[in-house]
């Protein structure tokens, strides 16, 4: 009867134990499938192999040096000129970060994090050769980026091992309070002239486009067209962006649709 007893408790320990191991698994897989970054393997490619993209970049500083040599023969223009950029796919590239999240599942920003520690982003194209041909013309140029402060060290590090000119604390800008950068712009502009903006954000241009829908990014986009490629230097970033966050917010009342739906839903086909 013992025997039996033991058998019994053995075989019902056994299949609890098979219970659990099923059901953690089905965990794990959800959760790995909730990371799924598959989508952004287009994107990612297109930035790291696609000679179409380091061609924007050539272009896109390559007017930029066009517009401030343009400012810089106006001899009328009075004041301390400054050109300001943001830093993440700007003038360095983290695609090597956006592969992770695909071949590995790595997650922002902890894992973002881990990349940045290794101060190993590689410049953009053209981007250390406008903004040392900028500040051999006595122009200052400022880093206004939204790392954290925390990753101040790491990513002047980062810049001088690029070669980026006025790598330091004075001209690197993190983000401390705000995610908006329209006060740093302002703080700038109490003792510079700002000749030129590059970004691969709308934010890193106008306060405007802070936290708005898809319709207002696109209707100021059209209100402000004669500063692109003017006063405003885009680059190209189909990774990510504040585009995405818009994206999202168009359904954020309906808890029941994931972010793959609505990608799917924002599709225009005929």
């Amino acid at each position: 009867m013992q025997t039996k007893n033991k058998l019994l408790i053995l075989i019902v320990g056994i299949a609890l134990l098979a219970s659990f191991s099923i059901e953690t698994n089905a965990q794990d897989t959800k959760q790995k499938q909730s990371f799924n970054n598959d989508y952004l393997t287009m994107a990612v490619l297109y930035q790291q192999h696609a000679a179409e993209c380091k061609a924007l970049y050539y272009q896109a500083f390559n007017l930029a040096k066009m517009m401030l040599d343009k400012d810089l023969s106006n001899k009328k223009l009075k004041g301390k000129r400054a050109i300001v950029v943001d830093i993440d796919e700007t003038i360095l590239d983290n695609s090597p970060f956006e592969a992770k999240m695909i071949t590995q599942n790595a997650k922002y920003p902890e894992d973002w994090y881990v990349w940045t520690s290794l101060a190993k982003a590689k410049t953009l194209p053209g981007a250390a050769e406008f903004l040392n041909y900028a500040a051999n013309k006595g122009v200052a140029v400022f880093y206004i980026t939204n790392r954290m402060e925390s990753e101040t060290a790491v990513t002047l590090k980062n810049l001088k091992d690029e070669k980026f000119p006025m790598a330091d604390t004075f001209h690197l800008i993190p983000k401390k309070n705000e995610s908006s950068k329209e006060n740093r712009r302002l703080k700038i502009m109490e003792k510079y002239r700002i000749v030129l903006l590059a970004g691969d954000n709308l934010t890193d241009f106008s306060a405007v486009f802070d936290k708005t829908s898809l319709e207002t990014r696109d209707a100021k986009t059209t209100e402000l067209r004669n500063e692109f490629g003017k006063r405003f230097i885009v680059l190209p970033n189909a990774m990510y962006g504040d585009w995405e966050r818009a994206m999202y917010d168009l359904y954020k009342a309906d808890t029941t649709k994931s972010k793959s739906e609505i990608r799917k839903l924002l599709l225009k086909d005929f």
